[in-house]
């Protein structure tokens, strides 16, 4: 089974959130159960000088007036997993992250820069005879990809199937009406039952009606997404096709994030040595210049300080805690308001609160190896990511019940892992927070959350038998 999986980003070459994270590790789990999956991403600056030299090229062209598309092929350095990369240097060779220039604005030609990349999925898909490799099924991730989709729907020829997996509906690519023709696509795909919305166009909704399979990557999410208050105007056309909807938890990468082998971290520690957690939590103190209490219970957050991630109902939730002594540490960066709430509850409690504004990837590990309970009181979350990381570092998540956090954080029951919460106010997130501390207090009680967080088994390779019995599914 050969699979053309197309992401706008890929851990470890480039990253924005959890879609990197998938992308570069879902290929290569399905890779050991002999899924012949080839990656594909733009070439951004800076991409070739992290992987091996290219093997081959090919121009496709210039379909879209902006020079040449140019196909590379290579491979990830440490997995050997093929992956295709699209040049083309007016589009991608620039100096910023993937979708934002230096301002943090969307790129004014966000819609052909990633048309133009759609269109090579597209065309890799229909005619990958040409390149020597012919893709029984095209998996596409997100609204940068959506634009494929439309393009086999528009050459109106047999191609192989398509999944599109939705990360997160609320990042719709939707685009000016009057912007359509940049992307040479025919018109009788602007309809009601085709790419219009709202008076907009949307590559994402492209990516769901012209798909044989809509994942969505958490199963309570998947129902959600269904309704009014979740579905982001895209409900409607969801519920058309909930037929082929369906949702697939995240699995995490062990590898990358497993207290017994973590590079990043002060002491390695596990089921078996759970003690050795408290030198990671003295190094973190240390490290954030507050005082070294073993028993203070921390809490912190990684994350984009977002209205989605519910992160304004912290500060007032917290509070009470951090006058009992508790302490608190926070690494993310978002909105400047809320960050400016951050560094006032910092300056209020210096030996208690740490904030630092930005995004480290090593000091989130040490992070949540560090702290006791992560906070994550989301308005709605496709998966979550941080919440199965800090499950195998027995670090207890307090979150809402949304989307994949309902799916893998219980309160009560054999599988008590955390602390969960129904509704986004201060008031539920601050009752969950006490009860935490109840909990804290008592070793014993403690001890056995930790200890039911590790045991869960949330790797990819425990998925990869969903995701290959979908494929088959469709190919078959």
């Amino acid at each position: 089974m050969k699979v053309l999986f197309a992401s706008s980003e890929i851990h470890p070459l480039i990253k924005t959130g959890g879609l990197a994270d998938v992308a570069g590790a879902l290929p290569i789990a399905l890779r050991k159960k002999d899924i012949d999956v080839k990656l594909i991403m733009p070439a951004y600056k800076g991409i070739l000088d992290k992987l091996p030299p290219v093997k081959n090229s090919i121009n496709l062209g210039n379909p879209f007036g902006c020079g040449d598309l140019i196909l590379l092929e290579t491979q990830l350095a440490e997995s050997h997993t093929p992956i295709y990369l699209v040049q083309c240097q007016s589009l991608f060779e620039r100096d910023a992250g993937p979708y934002l220039d230096a301002h943090g604005h969307d790129f004014y030609d966000n819609d052909i820069r990633f048309a133009a990349f759609s269109w090579v999925c597209a065309f890799i898909t229909q005619y990958g005879a040409l390149i020597g490799w012919q893709p029984d099924l095209l998996h596409l991730n997100d609204w940068q990809t959506g634009y494929a989709a439309a393009y086999l729907a528009a050459w109106r020829l047999n191609h192989p199937p398509i999944v599109t997996t939705v990360h997160n509906l609320r990042y719709n690519g939707s685009f000016p009406i009057e912007r359509f023709d940049e992307v040479r696509l025919p018109h009788d795909l602007l309809s009601i039952h085709g790419m219009e919305f709202y008076g907009r166009y949307s590559s994402l909704k492209a990516g769901l009606v012209y798909a044989n399979a809509i994942t969505t990557v958490s199963p309570t999410y998947a129902h959600e997404i269904l309704t009014s208050a979740y579905g982001d105007g895209l409900d409607g056309t969801l519920r058309a096709q909930s037929h082929k909807l369906s949702g697939i938890l995240n699995g995490v990468d062990y590898n990358e994030w497993s207290p017994s082998i973590d590079p990043f971290i002060h002491t390695h520690y596990d089921l078996h040595s759970l003690d050795n957690k408290q030198q990671n939590k003295l190094a973190l103190q240390r490290e954030n210049g507050l005082p070294e209490s073993p028993n203070a219970p921390i809490f912190g957050v990684v994350s984009r300080l977002t209205e989605q991630k519910g992160l304004d109902l912290i500060p007032a939730a917290i509070e009470p805690a951090l006058q009992q002594g508790a302490m608190f540490i926070l690494l993310g960066s978002g909105d400047k308001a809320l960050e400016q709430q951050y560094l006032d509850l910092q300056a209020r409690y210096p030996d208690q609160v740490s904030i630092r504004i930005g995004y480290d990837e090593a000091y989130s590990h040490r992070l949540q190896a560090g702290i006791d309970m992560l906070l994550i009181p989301s308005r709605f979350e496709p998966c979550g990511l941080t919440q199965l990381y800090a499950l195998k570092y027995g670090t207890l998540p307090i979150v809402r019940r949304t989307g994949g956090l309902a799916d893998t954080v219980f309160e009560e029951g054999q599988h008590a892992n955390g602390f969960v919460f129904n509704h986004a106010t201060a008031e539920e997130l601050r009752s969950a927070i006490d009860r935490s501390l109840l909990a804290y207090r008592d070793l014993s009680t403690w001890r056995t959350l930790q200890i039911q967080a590790m045991s869960q088994d949330h790797s990819w390779e425990r998925v990869t038998e969903q995701w290959i019995n979908l494929y088959q599914s469709l190919i078959n």
